[in-house]
């Protein structure tokens, strides 16, 4: 049987591509940022959260338009199991004189794309480094999604880092199928592995939103539905969310 690898370059229309290469150059995937990020705000103006990036030595507002950057990778070809630098931020952009402490959540949402959304490909293999002081809830992850919690209330006019690195696992590389070269089974056998990742896109869409630290463990829970305790009736830090420690 004769094997053989296919390794054709992936073309795709509109927004910037990128061709993700194995470390032993047999995988290749495109990554098209179309990334999102979306803010909702609750109940009142005092209280109001922004998501930032990092780009060219200034923080700048992500929008659903604009989406992510990723301005930390570099590389004409993004190589597989490599950490790529990110700095990703929320603000409480609310109004000095009347804005408040808030609690911070972020919805996290990945997928892979080619001609649509691809359900058979695994998201968990897109990979986001998060910041030290955010809590990530077992209980309402899923296969496309993960929901981080800001562990401290987060002062009117701060930020704090959320994401600081992406990478794709070295596990692309082994999702291999092995078909007949020519599509069509012959006598001499030639196969090819065609890599399942090839051509496929990455899109990251982040969603983040707040809730008043003044009552907080009701207000969380009215907020998010779910419940959490903290330390302080007001202001204080969250150590558990559904009865788990976010310590």
């Amino acid at each position: 049987m004769n094997k053989k690898y296919r390794a054709p370059l992936a073309m795709l229309a509109g927004g910037l591509v990128m061709i993700v290469l194995s470390s032993v150059g047999a995988t290749r995937a495109a990554l098209v940022y179309q990334q999102a990020a979306d803010k909702v705000n609750f109940k009142t103006a005092e209280l109001s959260v922004a998501i930032q990036e990092k780009v060219e030595g200034e923080y700048t507002e992500i929008s659903g338009e604009d989406g992510i950057s990723f301005s930390g990778i570099t590389d004409d070809k993004i190589v597989v199991g490599k950490k790529y630098a990110e700095d990703i931020r929320v603000v409480n952009d609310s109004n000095s004189e009347t804005g408040y402490k808030e609690y911070v959540r972020v919805v996290v949402k990945k997928s892979w794309f080619k001609d649509g959304k691809n359900i058979e490909l695994d998201p968990s293999l897109i990979k986001l480094e998060v910041a030290n002081g955010w809590y990530m809830n077992p209980d309402e992850e899923t296969t496309e999604q993960t929901v981080y919690y800001m562990t401290s209330p987060l002062e009117c006019g701060n930020a704090a880092s959320f994401i600081t690195g992406i990478s794709v696992d070295n596990k692309v590389n082994e999702a291999v199928t092995i078909v007949p070269a020519d599509g069509e089974v012959d006598l001499t056998g030639n196969v090819v592995n065609e890599y399942l990742y090839e051509g496929e896109q990455i899109y990251i869409q982040l969603q983040v939103d707040a809730v008043q630290t003044h009552n907080g463990e009701d207000a969380i829970n009215g907020a998010w539905g779910i419940k959490a305790k903290c330390d302080a009736a007001d202001d204080g830090n969250i150590i558990s969310i559904g009865e788990k420690s976010t310590q």
